[in-house]
């Protein structure tokens, strides 16, 4: 008997240490978790919900560089001539593709975009999710550069490189920072991040740069795989160059130094599938105001969806206006107001919180500037 009396208090003994380190982690944890989610206010976003790539945050960098005062190949030998006509929205997702044909003395086609002059950051958090093309000599990139080259030419006033991927290598992408010198005194550092199983061809991923004063980190699906926190700049001292506005770009290149050319391999057309682009400035950058103001009123699609539970519904105002923001359900009966202001121009999110309703399609319409937008959202319990 002594033995098993002895038994049953080592049992809960053990017990009671792992409900106080279950304890201890929720309120180490969550509270960074929350910290960190409330830290950071989205700014500006695409979600391609539009009919055609919207023109008002991108511009079509068209040919094969040398408009751009660079060598035809954009720099690195790449067989490719972008034409606004390779890329199209559908079905809420931008898509890229890369075509094999004869166009203006190149053999394929494919688009780049930029954001210059309509989105350019200094700090912040960028997320993008996307799905990528496949084959040898493929080259999507995800990348920033420098809205005013102030520190020199490249690399000097810098590069900031999201994801970059070569498609023969579907499991693998990578994030570099290129700073130094002006070309060839330039130099670069990064890293890689491989999928445990599944490829990032077949599915989508969510890539994430976090941009702070001398700090820079990558992540994809969330998980962190580097910190860069040393560079350096011709043109001035730390942090530089990596201290001023940049800009995104989005691109589909085929061949070039880095990949290789395609080979009988690689099947044509190949496609680069962009979800949605959203960056969050931290709420201490904002300064009480946003400092981003959209062309148009927009309503985004809420994220997540379908959901459980809570959801973000966003939408851009380009001037002060009174605005109400409602749920209906299908028969067009108003469930709730979640919004009823006056507000100014930028970008506004609401948290819609679900609990009491049940599942199904739900409707929410943006009325504002005499405008009514609206979508469909999915509840499910």
């Amino acid at each position: 008997m002594p033995r098993l009396v002895n038994m049953i208090n080592s049992f809960r003994q053990i017990h009671v240490c792992r409900f106080w380190l279950f304890f201890l982690i929720l309120i180490v944890c969550v509270p960074i978790q929350i910290a960190f989610a409330q830290n950071y206010q989205l700014a500006w976003a695409d979600e391609f919900n539009d009919a055609a790539v919207d023109t008002s945050k991108w511009e079509f960098m068209i040919g094969d560089g040398t408009r751009y005062g660079l060598p035809s190949g954009w720099g690195n030998n790449e067989l490719q001539y972008y034409t606004q006509e390779n890329a199209r929205v559908e079905d809420g997702f931008l898509v890229i593709t890369a075509m094999e044909q004869q166009y203006q003395g190149h053999d394929y086609t494919s688009t780049r975009i930029r954001s210059k002059g309509n989105g350019d950051w200094k700090y912040g958090k960028f997320e993008i999710r996307a799905k990528m093309p496949i084959g040898q000599g493929l080259w999507p990139a995800i990348w920033m550069l420098p809205t005013e080259e102030v520190y020199g030419g490249w690399a000097a006033s810098g590069e900031i490189d999201i994801m970059e991927y070569l498609g023969d290598d579907s499991a693998t992408v990578h994030g570099t920072l290129h700073y130094g010198g002006s070309w060839p005194d330039n130099t670069h550092s990064g890293s890689s991040f491989t999928l445990e199983k599944g490829s990032f061809h077949r599915e989508f991923h969510t890539f994430t740069l976090i941009w702070k004063e001398g700090e820079i980190q990558w992540l994809v699906d969330g998980e962190h795989y580097q910190t860069q926190s040393d560079w350096w700049s011709s043109g001035g001292e730390f942090p530089a160059p990596f201290d001023r506005k940049f800009h995104l770009l989005i691109n589909l290149a085929v061949g070039g130094n880095w990949p290789g050319n395609p080979d009988n391999t690689t099947k044509f057309p190949q496609e680069l599938i962009v979800d949605y682009v959203r960056v969050y400035k931290r709420t201490t950058d904002f300064h009480g105001r946003n400092e981003w103001v959209p062309s148009r009123y927009s309503l985004h699609q809420n994220y997540p969806n379908p959901f459980n539970g809570n959801t973000i519904i966003s939408y851009e105002l380009p001037k002060s206006s009174g605005v109400t923001l409602a749920l209906y359900n299908l028969t067009g009966e108003l469930i709730d107001v979640l919004v009823e202001d006056q507000q100014a121009p930028g970008l506004h999110s609401v948290r819609l919180n679900t609990s009491g309703l049940s599942s199904g399609v739900y409707i929410y319409r943006l009325d504002a500037g005499q405008r009514q937008l609206h979508r469909k959202l999915v509840l499910i319990n």
